[in-house]
């Protein structure tokens, strides 16, 4: 008798212990509401000549997030080196954007007005060099810098330097040498991500600008020559890695219809659209439906990418152990994947102390990916179980010690708390 006893408390005993060392799964679900991210969204474009103007504009426009910060070079053509009053004025409307909380778009060229000559080659890498230098200073707040420096506009058009790929090439590659890793660049065209893989060039940093969005058959020339628009589609879904993909819409097309446009917003990874040019595209949008809601709105909430957490797996009674284990099965809904770049963090906050860890694991695709990590967790015990730990995730694309919290990512869930750049998805103590 004394034997089946022990056989049940013992089978008692471990039933408790697996209960006690079990996962607890949580779960969530997206919201349906907009989520305001950086480097993301409809801009609006302003001279970095005039960085008290930017202020200007947020304050007529609170909703602005996304800037397309040009600087013109027209004085400098002749110049080996960019006057220092003149990088000054850079750095300080780079200033004025990040006290702002803006992201910034940068586009260096030689005329915006449509009267464009060429400078010697060597004077426009130099210029690159010098450019890239202060832009490395202010990395946090960009999105990211268009190629550029070619032709009106910086639009690679116009050019003697576009009569030999080396020269196109070239520029590329002095920006890659110059920029930090983590600022993605984008080209004018589909076709010279595929010469600049030939060159043997990071095309894992490359995106595109395209100023001739919807707009025609090859989108006022972008797709022509050896690809045709579908084929460009097909390719850019396929190879494009870096979120940082957009543009302006100059005419309303038949490719501007909004069924369509979504089609070709996914396969481009698109992130940001020029919110001022061509008002008649987003009235066409605004007019037509997507998704339940105006095309319009629909375009806005998914530029970009849009992160959120299906699930959150942690151990139960988690606030006693040293170490937590932690995954999070993360889905996107927007347009664009979830950049490489960024770091994903998981954190644990008790009362006003927060610890982080880098979570390893990413995403599968575009659509979804596994974070996982142990967390040592200092608060384990009476301190833990007093005052309840919550747990969050943190994404940016700085690591721990430059952490700007107004360019880390929100997650576009339901029923989370945003603290100061994390989502909060465990919040014990609320």
């Amino acid at each position: 008798m004394w034997i089946l006893t022990a056989i049940v408390l013992l089978a008692a005993g471990a039933l408790m212990l697996s209960k006690y060392n079990a996962v607890r799964t949580f779960y969530f679900e997206e919201t349906k509401d907009m989520v305001a991210n950086p480097y993301q969204g409809a801009y609006f474009q302003w001279s970095a000549g005039d960085a008290e103007g930017l202020g200007d504009v947020v304050r007529r426009h609170p909703d602005c997030r996304v800037v397309l910060l040009t600087y013109d070079l027209d004085d400098e053509r002749e110049l080996d080196v960019i006057p220092e009053d003149k990088l000054n004025k850079l750095s300080r409307a780079l200033d004025k954007a990040e006290e702002l909380k803006l992201s910034v778009i940068f586009r260096a060229a030689y005329d915006f007005a449509g009267e464009y000559e060429d400078p010697a080659f060597e004077i426009m890498l130099a210029h690159i060099r010098q450019i890239g230098e202060v832009l490395n200073e202010h990395k946090s707040c960009l999105a990211g810098v268009q190629a550029g420096m070619i032709g009106a506009f910086g639009e690679w058009t116009q050019s003697r330097y576009m009569d030999e790929k080396r020269y196109r090439m070239e520029v590329v590659e002095e920006w890659e040498k110059t920029l930090d890793r983590a600022i993605p660049i984008s080209v004018r065209r589909q076709k010279f991500i595929r010469e600049a893989k030939e060159r043997g060039l990071d095309t894992d940093r490359l995106g595109v600008y395209n100023d001739g969005l919807f707009s025609s058959e090859s989108d006022l020339g972008t797709y022509r020559e050896d690809y045709g628009r579908e084929d460009d589609l097909i390719w850019s879904a396929e190879n494009i890695k870096v979120p940082f993909n957009g543009g302006e819409m100059p005419f309303v097309s038949g490719f501007s219809q909004i069924g369509n446009v979504v089609k070709e917003a996914r396969q481009l990874s698109l992130s940001y659209l020029n919110q001022e040019y061509n008002y008649e595209v987003w009235e066409l949008w605004g007019g037509q439906k997507y998704g339940g809601m105006p095309g319009d709105a629909y375009i806005k909430m998914y530029l970009g990418c849009r992160p959120w957490v299906k699930t959150l797996k942690t151990d139960r009674n988690y606030e006693r152990k040293e170490t937590i284990q932690i995954e999070a099965d993360v889905r996107n809904s927007g347009f664009a994947m979830l950049s490489p770049a960024y770091h994903v963090y998981f954190v644990l906050k008790c009362g006003d102390e927060i610890v982080r860890v880098e979570a390893g694991g990413g995403m599968e695709d575009k659509e979804k990916g596994t974070f996982r990590a142990a967390a040592d967790n200092p608060f384990a015990g009476e301190k833990g179980e007093k005052e309840g730990i919550a747990v969050g995730i943190q994404i940016s694309r700085e690591s721990e010690e430059e952490i700007k919290e107004p360019y880390c990512l929100r997650l576009a869930n339901e029923k989370i708390v945003y603290e100061n750049g994390i989502n909060f998805l465990i919040c014990p103590k609320r």
